[in-house]
């Protein structure tokens, strides 16, 4: 069975685990109980025409998502992507 190595920083745990599955070290792993809390969300009005919403829907299924999580995916990521000023 694999063990989790150690670590010296937070940039080696991000790398090594884009590289590998949990799955192989879950043997391995300790209960946590920590809680992560976000910003309370914003209601948001939005009209979209149907054909649209049916593709959302569908490409939220695939990344197993919700289709209003995966819509605010694609805000932030869009967002993200205009203030590093690249432009489409």
């Amino acid at each position: 069975m694999k063990k989790i190595p150690e670590f010296k920083s937070a940039k080696e745990i991000a790398e090594f685990w884009d590289t590998h599955s949990s799955a192989e070290y879950w043997h391995d792993m300790e209960k946590c109980d920590d809680v992560f809390k976000r910003s309370p969300l914003k209601p948001l009005s939005l009209k979209i025409d149907s054909n649209m919403f049916n593709k959302i829907k569908a490409l939220a299924h695939r990344k197993g998502l919700n289709y209003s999580s995966y819509i605010r995916l694609l805000l932030s990521q869009g967002i993200e992507h205009d203030i590093k000023g690249i432009s489409y």
